[in-house]
């Protein structure tokens, strides 16, 4: 009995350490869950923001492409929710969050979502409806747009993912 207890825990050790080691040799890429993205519409006052994430869409063919992008997350125009407190009040505006795949050779493909005064969670996909066309990116711009009157509106800084090369 005293030897059978120190074998299985030297098992057991060895049996951990594989499995630490294992994990630090080969650890589950990055790519597999997408890129996170994040933009805003460059205000003091986080007004238009919007996050999530971005899933490159891979060709089936052998020649492996990334060809689309599936884009998950949430816009959120403050403030989300009313109330005489927040710190970012109604200031009339509403946001506009544009996703825009640039496809080789310039083509686009673009999708805006819009929100007012509120948090709205999001899911599409953007690909070329021509079958060989390669994506080379996405970018992010988040806008804020007058409810009642006319323009003047402001756009925060164009964030761009690049979609990852597969050779």
């Amino acid at each position: 009995m005293r030897r059978t207890v120190p074998l299985l825990l030297r098992a057991v050790a060895v049996l951990v350490t594989a499995l630490i080691a294992g994990s630090l040799v080969a650890p589950t890429p990055a790519a597999a869950f997408g890129p996170t993205f994040a933009a805003d519409s460059g205000d003091a006052c986080p007004y238009g923001v919007t996050r999530g994430t971005i899933d490159w869409v891979i060709s089936g063919s052998s020649l492996r492409t990334v060809i689309g992008a599936d884009i998950r997350g949430s816009l959120t125009d403050q403030p989300a929710s009313p109330s005489p407190t927040t710190a970012c009040r109604n200031d009339g505006f509403y946001s506009v969050a544009t996703f825009t795949a640039v496809f080789a050779g310039g083509q686009r493909q673009a999708r805006a979502i819009r929100a007012d005064n509120q948090i709205l969670s999001f899911g599409f996909r953007l690909i070329a409806p021509w079958t060989t066309a390669e994506l080379d990116r996405v970018e992010v711009q988040v806008c804020r747009h007058p409810l009642v009157t006319l323009p003047p509106s402001y756009c925060g800084r164009t964030q761009i993912y690049l979609a990852p090369e597969l050779n």
